[in-house]
């Protein structure tokens, strides 16, 4: 790939796929296993995972229950 389209060298560049896959030396996923990720101890309840990520976006978690009763009347 030549620098006019390498997107290390110019912003505007506009690689084609295959130009990328081979600049950045990655392929398809051949095992998925691999993609599964361990960033939550096994003993955590979904509902404390999902509670801390809400929490780190700056908002609880909507009542949902609330929202539809709400609507409902």
């Amino acid at each position: 790939m030549d620098k006019v389209n390498d997107p290390r060298y110019n912003f505007y560049a506009s690689p084609s796929v295959d130009e990328l896959i081979a600049q950045q030396g990655k392929g398809p996923v051949n095992d998925p296993k691999i993609l599964l990720g361990d960033f939550w101890p096994e003993d955590e309840p979904i509902e404390a995972f999902l509670a801390a990520l809400y929490a780190w976006r700056g908002r609880e978690r909507p009542d949902e229950a609330r929202r539809v009763t709400a609507r409902a009347t």
